[in-house]
């Protein structure tokens, strides 16, 4: 039997991550921030990544996935 292609991304997926950053940037536009986006989303990645195994790629995905909720508010994309 031939092996399986081994998929490009990492081996590591982080879907609550992904789903934390995204509930991360909705927050701060329903909220009044007296943070500045950045900072925003370093103190929730930190506060996410507590207690988690300590993994540069978490909090890599936490801020490509941030970026990419905050793009689609911006342009007006409704994931309902």
């Amino acid at each position: 039997m031939a092996a399986l292609p081994t998929p490009a991304r990492s081996a590591h997926t982080f879907p609550l991550t992904e789903r934390e950053a995204r509930h991360s940037a909705r927050l701060w536009f329903i909220g009044t921030p007296s943070l500045t986006l950045t900072d925003w989303r370093d103190t929730r990645c930190r506060t996410h990544c507590a207690g988690l195994p300590e993994l540069p790629e978490r909090a890599t995905v936490f801020n490509a996935e941030f970026a990419r909720e905050i793009a689609s508010i911006i342009a007006g994309v409704s994931h309902e």
